[in-house]
């Protein structure tokens, strides 16, 4: 009898899908922690239904709860948020393929609807993963949008488009699922955003929010369809319901926080559903503190707004190659009215402080040694050069600063020990590096959070000006002129342990509190609020004076909000989608895939 025990048990083991054990412990590793679900389930066959508006706004569909009943019926079996994040491109495309790579445009590539350019070999579809995963797998795909159909479909066995027809699509659709045994079936409607396009991206506006009526109507027939299966009782269906990004509308004051929160554009809603899980709402996270004040808007050529120290004081913020010093700036870019196709805080190269008379590269004619601080498309970059084997120089970039609030932007520059020369970038108080440079390996999605050794001796020493806003070098008319507010700058003669970046990065003051504020070598707090004079409180009294097109501004923002890359494991993001439907599917997530998403619940 015992043996006869032990037999049953080792055949029950043997009996457990081995891809069921494997998938739970990778995702064990890499997910956070997910939402929890009833213990009173069993296990059936895994099958997906994912829905996709276009242009439906999270807080308008959120507001249309009169007109949305059976979304909201399905909340109480669901994680759920109106606040979720699209990418700020304001293109489908580029959303689209985030949402079916699970990895931002930075990888993809994908930046327009003529997918010039992309990266979907080294970043396939999801159709495709799961392909690869199991051949046997069947996958239909529904499309309002031709581009759709033909650009991202790659790894389906149905794909089909009815060019903005929601109705033909949504019936098909219902057709297709009674009828047809897909383990992933995927919808794209476009009637809101059309409704948006037409009139405007708010329930103000009955047309649009008539639209969301007539999407959510479509959405119960599709679930009906799902229930009324034959096998349904036999299958686990998880049904995720999104949209792809937002639309333009001006939010009242009340209701901008000038964060990325505040863009609605991308601001989206999702919805993932299945009975068995608890209701779960994901609300917005905390986004920084308040900070008010006046300040000058710099802006490039052909305003050419620049402060400039006289030619007298300047040389005292020379450091040599033996010196150590650390410069700090408040800072908050406006929007590139310019070209908003890359995002609405995007730019190429523009300084906006720093000594040295021009933006140019190390060893360009007339450049010369010293070093700046610019924009650096959604980052920011530390470009320097002069000394002995160091006339080309480096440039260093670090974190995200997108978004219209304020940011804390610090770098510190050492020589240590080894006899080089060290610098490290900080942006809010956090460490990191996001490109390539003297052996450190960094990217926009994989920052590194590490000193970098600059080459040989440099030396920034020079007679140019000390200087901040506009310098001659900008080079891109669509993405190259700075449009940004500056506050509180601070530069010390000695380089600032970690510690006390993070905690002071956010200040928004300075007095004799700071523990080095006695190796204050200049304090600008920039906001006298009218004149041409910003005045220096340090040593040395080494006011700026505004030369060119300039005016003051009143400002009420937040300040050290999350980088719109840090928010993505926040609050469900367009990128989730492939790995939470990759999750269900048990398809074990593995690392060289680089996926930038995370799962909300897991299988």
């Amino acid at each position: 009898m015992m043996k006869q025990n032990i037999l049953r048990y080792l055949f029950l083991l043997l009996a457990i899908p081995p891809i069921l054990i494997s998938c739970n412990g990778e995702f064990d590793k890499v997910i956070p922690e997910s939402p929890g679900l009833d213990t009173n389930i069993t296990f059936r066959t895994p099958k997906v239904l994912v829905i996709i508006a276009d242009g439906a706004r999270g807080t308008s569909v959120r507001d249309a709860a009169p007109v949305t009943p059976v979304l909201q019926s399905l909340l109480r079996n669901s994680i759920y948020s109106w606040n979720g994040l699209s990418d700020t491109s304001k293109n489908n495309a580029t959303n689209w393929a985030s949402m079916l790579t699970g990895v931002n445009k930075e990888k993809h590539g994908v930046l327009g609807t003529n997918f010039a350019n992309n990266n979907l070999d080294d970043y396939p579809l999801v159709f495709e993963r799961i392909k690869a995963a199991n051949a046997n797998a069947r996958i239909a795909s529904f499309a309002s949008s031709e581009i759709f159909r033909e650009k991202l479909t790659t790894g389906t066995d149905v794909s089909e488009s009815f060019p903005n027809n929601d109705e033909a699509l949504k019936t098909r659709m219902v057709d297709f699922i009674k009828s047809d045994n897909a383990n992933l079936i995927l919808g794209q409607f476009s009637g809101i955003e059309l409704a948006g396009d037409a009139v405007g991206f708010d329930n103000s506006f009955p047309a649009y929010k008539e639209a969301i009526h007539s999407f959510d109507t479509r959405v119960g027939e599709l679930i009906e369809a799902v229930k009324g299966r034959t096998n349904y009782k036999n299958e686990n269906w998880m049904i995720v319901i999104t949209s792809t990004r937002g639309g333009k509308h001006t939010l009242p004051l009340s209701e901008n926080d000038k964060t990325i929160f505040s863009n609605t554009y991308s601001n989206i809603f999702t919805i993932i559903h299945n009975p068995s899980f608890k209701q779960t709402f994901v609300a917005r996270p905390f986004l920084g503190s308040s900070f008010s004040g006046k300040s000058v808007r710099f802006m490039g050529d052909p305003e050419k707004t620049v402060g400039l120290v006289s030619p007298e004081i300047s040389p005292n913020f020379n450091f040599g190659p033996d010196d150590d010093f650390t410069v700090s700036i408040k800072v908050r870019k406006n929007k590139n009215l310019k070209n908003t196709s890359r995002g609405d805080f995007y730019y190429i190269w523009p300084s906006f402080l720093g000594k040295r008379n021009n933006v140019l590269w190390g060893d360009a004619v007339g450049a010369g040694p010293g070093w700046d601080i610019c924009l650096y498309q959604n980052r920011w970059r530390v470009l320097m050069s002069g000394g002995t084997d160091f006339i080309r120089g480096a440039e260093i970039v670090g974190l995200d600063v997108s978004g219209d609030s304020w940011h804390d932007l610090t770098v510190v520059f050492e020589k240590k020990a080894d006899g080089a020369r060290y610098v490290r970038l900080y942006t809010d108080g956090v460490l990191g590096v996001t490109n390539s440079v003297s052996g450190v390996v960094g990217t926009p999605t994989e920052p590194v959070a590490s000193a970098v050794k600059l080459a040989g001796t440099p030396n920034f020493d020079n007679d140019d000006p000390m200087r901040i806003g506009y310098a001659p070098g900008e080079s891109d008319v669509n993405f190259g002129k700075i449009d940004i507010n500056l506050a509180e700058l601070k530069i010390w003669k000695t380089a600032l342990p970690e510690s006390v970046i993070q905690q002071y990065a956010c200040d928004i003051t300075m007095n004799t509190s700071h523990p080095y504020y006695d190796h204050l070598v200049g304090y600008w707090p920039l906001g006298e609020g009218t004149g041409n004079k910003m005045g220096d409180k340090g040593p040395f009294v080494a006011d700026f004076t505004l030369q060119g097109t300039y005016r003051w501004e009143t400002f009420n923002d937040l300040i050290c909000s999350p980088p719109i890359a840090n928010l993505n494991n926040k609050v469900p993001n367009g990128i989730d989608m492939s790995v939470q439907v990759l999750n269900w599917l048990n398809i074990t997530r593995q690392e060289k895939w680089k996926l930038d998403g995370r799962v909300w619940v897991s299988n």
